[in-house]
C-alpha cells in the first residue's frame, strides 16, 4: 500500500502552461501550483463522475454539459461547475 502523502506526480510543463498555473494559483488564492493542479483535477473528475442532485444516483452524460438520470429522470446540467436539475422528466 501506498501512503498518499508521499505520492507524487511530476508534470513536464511548458513554459506557457507553467505561466498559466501561476497565473490560475494567484487568482485563485491558493498556496502552491500543487493545490492548482489538485483543483483542476478535481473539476475534472466532477465533470466526468455525475451524481444527480436531486437523487443522488449516478447519471450518465449525454452531452459535453448536459446528463440524464436513469432513477429519477432528471436533466441535469453543468453550470458554475455544479450539477444542477433543469427539468424533470414525467
Amino acid at each position: 500500500m501506498s501512503d498518499q502523502s508521499t505520492d507524487k506526480m511530476w508534470l513536464s510543463l511548458t513554459n506557457d502552461e507553467q505561466e498559466a498555473v501561476s497565473a490560475l494559483q494567484q487568482e485563485m488564492g491558493l498556496d502552491s501550483p500543487d493545490a492548482v493542479m489538485h483543483a483542476l483535477l478535481r473539476q475534472a473528475a466532477q465533470r466526468a463522475l455525475v451524481v444527480c442532485p436531486s437523487c443522488g444516483h449516478s447519471a450518465r452524460k449525454t452531452a459535453d454539459d448536459a446528463a440524464s438520470c436513469a432513477e429519477c429522470m432528471s436533466v441535469l446540467h453543468l453550470s458554475d461547475g455544479l450539477w444542477q436539475v433543469i427539468t424533470l422528466q414525467p
